[in-house]
């Protein structure tokens, strides 16, 4: 072989790696720019499942708010409700005592009044019969002085 055919050989063989890295450059470029399509669909896949989900969750978290906010209004009412059932049964209680103490208090005042009245009368009686006693105890002594003392003219 000659040096022209070397160099023809050579210039082929350069040719051909010229091609091969030209075909490979033009693979790499294809399957780059596949990869960034595909990136870019993978990008903006997960975007609109995060953005979705994102959506998704914030409603559901509102749901939620306002279901704990009209339970929280449901137990509040419900307490109110029970506060005020067991405010009318203490007064109701309350009433009921106090008429009882009234009814008492009539019944034990009544007593006392019939007590003094039975007192008063056995005072009454007492006194009468410490009247009769004394007007006895007179009369009986001033028979005893007129038995002892003679009449004497005077």
């Amino acid at each position: 072989m000659t040096m022209a055919e070397q160099d023809a050989r050579a210039a082929e063989g350069t040719s051909a790696v010229a091609r091969l890295l030209e075909v490979a450059a033009r693979n790499a470029d294809e399957l780059l720019g596949e990869s960034r399509a595909e990136a870019a669909s993978i990008a903006a896949k997960a975007q609109s499942d995060a953005d979705r989900l994102t959506g998704s969750s914030q409603a559901e978290a509102e749901q939620l708010k306002a279901s704990a906010t009209a339970e929280a209004d449901r137990v509040l009412a419900a307490a109110h409700a029970e506060a005020e059932r067991v405010h009318a049964e203490l007064e109701e209680a309350r009433a009921e005592q106090r008429a009882e103490l009234d009814r008492q208090r009539a019944i034990v005042l009544g007593d006392l009044a019939e007590q003094k009245a039975a007192v008063e009368a056995e005072v009454a009686r007492l006194q009468q019969v410490e009247q009769d006693l004394r007007d006895r105890m007179r009369s009986y002594l001033t028979q005893q002085l007129a038995q002892i003392e003679p009449t004497t003219p005077r």
